[in-house]
């Protein structure tokens, strides 16, 4: 095994941990359809950027090697998966994988949550294509871009309308404050 390898493998484990780790709050009565609907989907279409990914570098159809592409995956999949845990244990208590909010909760400001709008998404984001750029899968990219990439943004646009609903001004100043996933591009 390379070390790519090796940091995929870590960072794999440690991704399935946090569906372990980090239990998602149980759902109340605010919680909408989009809720129930959009984790699943996005959770599948991960799955199948990942899956094809694997397929593809497999069999060397819709590959696309080139040096350094398996290391340089490998590093943004870690680095998508801690900055999911940072911005997890920052949410704390709040932290859900579904679009609700309950009394008490509040918009948060620490850690990742300084700079981004959605660290969670930015790191999914990032781990889905650090982990197709380190299969050099052409077809896990086109997964990804064509499946995952527009469900995240539906994903993003119903929290973030959640969010200007429950907290006003109070969230539309703070979201005028961060960038939506990266830093001086969205």
């Amino acid at each position: 095994m390379t070390i790519s390898d090796w940091i995929i493998t870590a960072f794999a484990v440690l991704w399935i941990g946090e569906f372990l780790f980090f239990r998602s709050r149980k759902s109340s009565a605010s919680a909408n359809e989009e809720s129930s609907k959009s984790f699943p989907t996005i959770f599948l279409a991960v799955l199948l950027a990942i899956v094809i990914s694997l397929l593809s570098r497999e069999s060397g159809v819709a590959a696309f090697p080139f040096p350094g592409s398996a290391l340089a995956g490998a590093v943004l999949f870690a680095m998508g998966i801690l900055l999911r845990y940072w911005g997890i244990r920052e949410l704390g208590k709040q932290f859900t994988r579904g679009l609700h909010v309950q009394d008490g909760d509040k918009v948060v400001s620490s850690g990742p949550f300084r700079y981004l709008r959605h660290p969670l998404y930015t790191g999914l984001f990032t781990a889905v294509f650090g982990f197709v750029l380190y299969t050099a899968s052409l077809a896990g990219f086109f997964i990804a871009a064509a499946g995952f990439l527009p469900l995240l943004l539906k994903r993003i646009r119903s929290e973030e309308a959640l969010l200007t609903d429950t907290f006003g001004a109070e969230y539309q100043h703070w979201a005028k404050q961060r960038y939506r996933l990266f830093p001086y591009i969205y």
